[in-house]
């Protein structure tokens, strides 16, 4: 009977090591270090409920998200001592998870998309309390992918240029 429940436990441990059935290992200073930039959208799509007014999607496409080491301007204000989770994941699994489509219709070209998960604090009310907030965004190495209420912006690396930008 125990050699059965070693036998299983090494199995399951196996398992979890391996790549195809869990989130694989990544290099997140490599990824950080990418991130620390201001980010400018250059696409939106709706996920199959959003609450955002086609004013407050066109103020938030003129806004720029941007990373240092110690706080993110966000949306709705700066966060600070930021702290990342990252996991490398199916970018088809995510997009139909997290967004009801698949990838194509958001833009990702990769199998695979960096799920980064923030905590970070809000600046301190007068009475002193910091609201503790998280954030999930996914990455594709270039592209970030930002979620308001329902929204998807595609945000590219703003000191980039894009490719095919000729305005007619």
């Amino acid at each position: 009977m125990m050699k059965r429940y070693l036998t299983i436990l090494t199995i399951l441990f196996v398992m979890s090591r391996h790549s195809a059935c869990t989130a694989q290992d990544v290099d997140s200073t490599k990824i950080i270090k990418t991130l620390n930039a201001c980010w400018r959208v250059i696409g939106h799509e709706y996920s199959a409920i959003y609450g955002l007014e086609e004013e407050d999607i066109k103020r938030y496409s003129k806004q720029r998200i941007c990373f240092t080491k110690d706080s993110i301007n966000m949306y709705y204000g700066v966060l600070f001592n930021p702290k990342y989770s990252i996991k490398k994941v199916n970018a088809e699994i995510y997009a139909k998870d997290n967004f009801d489509c698949n990838k194509q219709k958001l833009g990702i070209l990769t199998d695979s998309v960096f799920e980064i998960t923030i905590s970070s604090y809000t600046k301190p009310a007068q009475n002193g309390i910091a609201h503790k907030m998280t954030d999930v965004i996914a990455f594709d190495e270039d592209c970030i992918y930002v979620v308001v209420d329902g929204v998807i912006f595609k945000l590219i690396d703003a000191s980039r240029k894009l490719e095919h930008s000729n305005s007619n």
